[in-house]
């Protein structure tokens, strides 16, 4: 794992290390767009981009304040590159560049991206739309963290029974799972919250009629959909075990179709 001598918030040297690896690993890279001078990447690997269907979408930082994920992910995609040869994979290691830096959860003008993602008019949206057309994953996984959690909890959306409660089984030992019956005005059990409908409601009531990335895939770009959270005022570097073991129980559920 990399050791952190940095704030976790130098985003030219995320991008110089992402760059290094894509050389690495055989990583196609592209700019979505460009923020504030800030370039925005995507990379997939040699089955995604040869159009394999099915595989895995991977994102993280869209809210700045949360970069344990960013590092996890990083060193995550270094240490699997069996996994990355055998499955398609698409990363989006930092979406929120500017947010990032300044060590903040909106996006350039106070944007919360999170809610965003039913308006093309964002450029970053646009963007995104635009490569994710006519693509199907298997699975998505999108990384966060919460200033207000005590323990790690996860959010899954699917239409093919869940298998959350084994993930969070894989990294509770690091962190333990949060307590709380209740996140955000969500009813949770031992950290899990389940949804396989009531979606479109969920949206209005609760959110104000804004997608987050995980309901606009659930939505339209795969029918199992993870938000993963850690919480922010833990040790950066436990957070970042705790998000590459719950990449590593995914993979593992992804490899024996689980």
């Amino acid at each position: 794992m990399s050791v952190l001598n940095h704030s976790g918030h130098d985003y030219a040297l995320l991008v110089e290390r992402w760059q290094s690896l894509a050389v690495e690993h055989s990583l196609h890279s592209q700019v979505l767009c460009t923020t504030e001078n800030h370039p925005v990447f995507v990379f997939e690997n040699e089955a995604s981009k040869a159009g394999q269907s099915g595989g895995l979408y991977i994102s993280t930082g869209i809210h700045g304040d949360e970069c344990a994920p960013v590092w996890a992910l990083l060193d995550w995609v270094a240490e699997n590159p069996s996994f990355l040869s055998t499955h398609p994979v698409v990363i989006l290691p930092c979406l929120n560049p500017v947010g990032l830096i300044a060590n903040h959860r909106e996006a350039a003008h106070g944007i919360d991206l999170n809610r965003q993602f039913n308006d093309p008019s964002h450029p970053l949206i646009a963007a995104l739309h635009h490569f994710l057309q006519g693509r199907r994953f298997d699975c998505t996984v999108t990384l966060h963290e919460d200033y207000d959690s005590t323990g790690i909890y996860l959010y899954e959306l699917s239409l093919r029974g869940s298998h959350g409660d084994a993930l969070l089984t894989a990294c509770e030992s690091t962190i333990p799972r949060e307590t709380a019956t209740e996140v955000d005005g969500n009813p949770f059990t031992r950290a899990l919250l389940f949804r396989d409908y009531g979606v479109d409601r969920f949206i209005e009531e609760q959110l104000g009629g804004g997608w987050p990335e995980s309901i606009y895939l659930f939505q339209h770009h795969s029918d199992h959909c993870y938000t993963f959270e850690t919480p922010s005022e833990f040790d950066l570097t436990r957070r970042i075990i705790t998000h590459r073991l719950f990449l590593d129980a995914l993979a593992c559920q992804i490899r024996t179709g689980n």
